[in-house]
């Protein structure tokens, strides 16, 4: 259920955040909303739809408009239906909105997600662990928890890139949550563990004696936050403006209220200045994967 509240979660992001440029076509009977697969990995598409549901029911009380959602696959997708108008928003991972961004010139980033807390990723050993950097972690070492997020990943995939071979590699018992994975950790079964850091900060709020007995061996910078995009022709402004009233007023009715502390969100926000110059610093670190076939020039 975890991850089906996820797509929830993101659909009314969407819904709520759009600003599209005034003088857009009338929207067509049904706004088409993308979110991407890895959003919600492993949820069934019966409890995709199920969870559906809510998102469709304010879109249309604060639009009038009737909503859908279409599971997409990856980011280059994701992309790509936007630019053929098949849908009208679409939300992308910061990081991945990073990658499309330049290559894809009539999308526009609506809003931006206001999260609890950073978006960030860390490997977690033993408070009394012996290793002082991930090269230290020989073989399969590290538990990767079930249906671990996007970013935390991505951090984990160009870290192990960094390393010696055969460092920092995952722990052959991959059936574990977050939780789990911690206490394998404190218990000595699994040397590490690879954490979204708001798993790690609840944990240490629910239970800070055991979490006395861990120390975070290494972390990445926080990540940017998640992006609702559309093409700059997608609605129209009047329809625009509506979803934007629902978005603003989030924080200031018990509603709006209710469903941001069940989604740990501190609210919506516009696209904060400086956030391109972030998203280059991004790329430095995170530079988008080469498709599948290409070769390196020589």
């Amino acid at each position: 259920m975890v991850r089906a509240r996820w797509i929830v979660s993101f659909s009314l992001v969407a819904a709520v955040g759009l600003v599209p440029p005034a003088g857009a076509d009338a929207p067509p009977a049904t706004i088409r909303l993308g979110v991407l697969s890895g959003m919600f990995r492993g949820v069934p598409p019966v409890l995709v739809q199920s969870a559906a549901t809510p998102f469709r029911e304010l879109f249309k009380k604060h639009t009038g408009l009737e909503g859908d959602i279409a599971v997409v696959d990856d980011y280059e997708t994701l992309a790509a239906r936007l630019d053929d108008k098949s849908l009208e928003l679409g939300v992308f991972h910061g990081f991945e909105w990073a990658w499309v961004k330049d290559r894809h010139s009539d999308l526009c980033p609506l809003v931006v997600t206001v999260p609890a807390r950073k978006i960030q990723a860390c490997v977690v050993v033993r408070a009394d662990a012996k290793a002082v950097t991930p090269a230290d972690l020989r073989g399969a070492s590290v538990a990767v928890p079930v249906g671990t997020k996007a970013h935390v990943q991505l951090y984990y995939e160009r870290l192990v890139e960094t390393l010696p071979a055969g460092c920092c590699r995952p722990a052959k018992d991959a059936d574990r949550g977050p939780d789990e994975a911690i206490e394998a950790v404190i218990e000595g079964t699994v040397p590490a563990a690879l954490l979204d850091a708001a798993a790690l900060s609840a944990y240490q709020s629910n239970k800070p004696g055991r979490a006395m007995l861990l120390k975070v061996l290494v972390e990445s910078d926080p990540f940017p936050p998640t992006v609702v995009a559309y093409r700059k022709d997608g609605l129209a402004a009047k329809d625009a403006a509506k979803i934007r009233a629902g978005l603003v007023k989030a924080t200031t009715n018990a509603q709006g209220k209710a469903f941001l502390f069940l989604w740990k969100l501190k609210g919506f926000d516009d696209v904060p200045a400086g956030f391109d110059a972030d998203l280059r610093q991004l790329l430095k670190a995170y530079p988008p994967p080469r498709p599948a076939g290409a070769t390196t020039p020589e």
